[in-house]
């Protein structure tokens, strides 16, 4: 979801392949240098680490290929997607992340502490406040970083 007056640029004209990869809404967040607000979410709901991950070069990165439904022209089409696995998560993070713990949380507790994301209260809900150019960077840095990819200078 997209609020504000860049919400109908920011979700113009999203790819149907690759559709968290460059050109998606969530790189356009980032080149605007949007904000994420997990208004009493848990961390593991941080739909932009899917971003970080179709920008992480490390081995093993999932595909999946599926068909669903589409409106074209008010007629119902079969269209077939391509994207990373977003399901059955996109790499293998048993390896680097305790069992039982969602990989989006743990990587969001460490981008806390290394001092990105704002922590508080709104109302009864602990919230978190995350500047998307530094959710990808660490994101993709962390991913990279733990699972073997390609070291960035």
């Amino acid at each position: 979801m997209a609020v504000g007056a860049a919400a109908g640029e920011l979700m113009a004209d999203h790819p149907w392949d690759e559709p968290h990869g460059p050109g998606s809404p969530l790189a356009r967040l980032v080149a605007r240098g949007g904000r994420v607000l997990l208004l009493g979410a848990p961390l593991d709901t941080i739909t932009l680490l899917h971003h970080a991950e179709a920008l992480a070069e490390a081995p093993g990165k999932r595909y999946v290929s599926y068909e669903q439904p589409i409106l074209v022209d008010g007629r119902r089409e079969w269209r077939r997607f391509h994207d990373i696995d977003t399901e059955e998560e996109a790499f293998d993070y048993s390896a680097v992340v305790p069992e039982g713990e969602w990989p989006f949380t743990v990587i969001a507790r460490d981008m806390l502490a290394a001092g990105f994301g704002v922590r508080g209260t709104v109302g009864a809900a602990e919230s978190h406040l995350f500047e998307a150019p530094e959710v990808v960077r660490f994101g993709v840095g962390w991913i990279e970083e733990k699972l073997g990819g390609r070291t960035r200078p």
